[in-house]
């Protein structure tokens, strides 16, 4: 029996669809081979199993289909990487500067970009669909089975950086990676040899200590991690999230790369008037379900719900150290949701005083969840004392 052929690449579909995507709103374009990503598979079980995946289920099933284009679509040929920019010239704000507002990650501020690249994607796969149909696609954003980053480097799209992020010439980090799997033969880019050299400010700058040597990232210390993990966030790490709502960008903004990228054209990622770049904290701990929906249901932050946003800002408000958080906190301690009353009640504690103690007591009283219990017996103990959010990330390394 005579192989079959494989098919010649085809340099006309490589340049329409690069153009077509161009036009569609995707700031960078590569094309990487769909072969399985075995470094990559090996590199994430190694990581899996030393702990640093710990909040997310990765089963080795999991893995494998991940690292195999060919598991979602069989006779996958070429990936369709695209990078879109979303830094604005809109200024963060500080993640442990004072008062009840608390800070949002810059890619979380505007449009949901699962919606807003999912949906270009998508235009992009119709496009192929149309010109080419006998070829078939499979769109992919941030949660598709696909390890976006390993497929932008090989892409030619940027290369990694120590803090584990795709960085790229152009907008440096600030980009937003979307794929598309296809049976479709297109010559693949090559890789860039760029590489960070001897910069290492990203490693100290971590507050949770959370980036490795080895390039690799403990996602259980990773702020951003844990402003969107469902359960308890540890009580080692509470100080260090500062007054972060959601997300973290420290590793981003100390980077000499971001330092010299260019501003997104896209006013796509720009901050919506409910949100901005920092939300009310109080506000958000008494939130409705109804404002919950209004003010994080069009953004990439309302994915985790209502409760998971406001056990963050019981956080930022106990690190806020703000007398006037103290009866928001205390009203939070009748949350419908332990995982709300929890950290309220931590937050209380790193006040102290007669109000807060009192109502710590009076949640014993009445309190029949024993992990909430736990940390209200705690925080009467008082505020942990000695070490500083920048301290944080060395003693735990």
């Amino acid at each position: 029996m005579i192989a079959a052929q494989p098919r010649p690449f085809s340099q006309d579909a490589k340049s329409r669809i690069t153009a077509r995507a161009q036009a569609i709103g995707f700031d960078l374009v590569g094309i990487a081979s769909a072969e399985p990503f075995v470094d990559e598979q090996r590199t994430l079980c190694e990581r899996r199993d030393r702990g640093y995946l710990d909040h997310w289920r990765y089963p080795d099933d999991l893995i494998a289909r991940i690292c195999d284009p060919a598991i979602s679509l069989p006779g996958a040929r070429s990936i369709i990487c695209t990078a879109t920019a979303y830094a604005s010239r809109d200024a963060p704000h500080a993640p442990y500067a004072p008062g009840l507002r608390g800070a949002v990650s810059a890619h979380a501020w505007g449009r949901d970009y699962h919606r807003v690249i999912g949906g270009r994607l998508q235009e992009l796969a119709a496009f192929i669909g149309s010109e080419y149909p006998d070829e078939r696609c499979l769109a992919c954003v941030d949660t598709g089975p696909l390890p976006e980053r390993a497929a932008a480097v090989r892409a030619g799209i940027g290369w990694f950086g120590k803090s584990g992020n795709v960085l790229t010439k152009r907008f440096g980090s600030y980009v937003l990676l979307g794929e598309i799997i296809t049976t479709l033969a297109l010559e693949p880019d090559r890789p860039l040899l760029t590489h960070c050299g001897n910069c290492e400010d990203c490693i100290p700058a971590c507050p949770t200590g959370a980036i490795q040597p080895d390039g690799a990232v403990d996602a259980t210390r990773c702020i951003s991690d844990l402003t969107q993990y469902k359960g308890a966030i540890p009580r080692a790490l509470r100080k260090a999230i500062g007054n972060r709502l959601w997300g973290c960008d420290t590793c981003q903004t100390d980077c000499r790369v971001n330092a010299r990228s260019r501003p997104a054209a896209d006013g796509s990622f720009r901050p919506l008037p409910e949100v901005g770049t920092s939300m009310d904290l109080p506000a958000v701990l008494r939130m409705t379900k109804s404002q919950f929906r209004e003010w994080f249901g069009p953004t990439s932050m309302g994915w985790r719900g209502k409760a998971v946003l406001q056990r963050n800002a019981a956080v930022a408000l106990g690190n806020s150290r703000d007398e006037r958080a103290i009866p928001h906190l205390v009203a939070a301690l009748s949350d419908r949701k332990p995982l709300v009353r929890g950290h309220a009640a931590w937050a209380l504690g790193e006040f102290g005083g007669d109000s807060a103690r009192a109502a710590l007591t009076a949640l014993l009283h009445r309190e029949g969840d024993a992990w909430v219990r736990e940390e209200a017996e705690l925080a009467l103990r008082g505020p942990e004392t000695g070490t500083t959010d920048r301290q944080l990330g060395k003693e735990l390394t």
